[in-house]
């Protein structure tokens, strides 16, 4: 029969150690194998848990969170009137041939009436206005010739605005330049 040996750090073993080795549940002592004792396994408890029935979270109160939401809302609207206003005040000292073309500005209301071209006959004009209706702004435009609002939002309010505001501008410089022309041309010459 084949004996297998090596040597690891001076010690020589032989199969029997390896074979021992590999299969722990025999003990090799003194020369004789014996089984070794089963290892104790960790007693399981068995209990008999209550099962609990799962406990549906409380979502945390929501009512703050919606409360500033809507006053941030209101307050959000009540700045766009405000903004539009001052622009409007601020661009009337510069041009004050814009008084003709405002017609109405009502802050109870938050509304702007504005002609659309003061020389037109039919004195079309935008209506600019600002419903709170309960806790919700509404953003309402009428444009010229319009007799209905429609609804927009805060930023397409203000865009239309501004975009009515400049084209009153422009006619009020293009009447300005006209003026100057005509007077140009109309005095002597030296």
């Amino acid at each position: 029969m084949f004996r297998l040996s090596r040597t690891f750090e001076g010690v020589r073993l032989t199969a029997l150690h390896f074979r021992l080795e590999s299969c722990p549940s025999l003990q090799y002592t003194d020369g004789i194998h014996e089984q070794a004792p089963p290892a104790e396994k960790p007693q399981t408890k068995i209990q008999t848990e209550k099962k609990q029935i799962p406990v549906k979270k409380i979502a945390p109160d929501r009512i703050d969170e919606l409360v500033k939401k809507h006053l941030g809302n209101i307050g959000e609207a009540e700045n766009a009137f405000k903004s539009a206003s001052a622009l409007l005040e601020k661009h009337k000292t510069k041009y004050p041939e814009l008084e003709q073309y405002v017609e109405n500005v009502s802050s109870s209301d938050r509304s702007i009436q504005m002609l659309d071209d003061v020389k037109d006959p039919r004195r079309a004009h935008y209506i600019f206005k600002i419903l709170l209706t309960g806790v919700e702004p509404a953003y309402q435009v009428a444009h010229p010739g319009e007799k209905d609002h429609t609804k927009v939002d805060r930023a397409a309010w203000i865009a239309t605005f501004e975009e009515a505001l400049a084209k009153a501008i422009v006619q009020i410089v293009l009447s300005r330049q006209a003026e100057q022309t005509s007077q140009a041309e109309g005095s002597p010459k030296e």
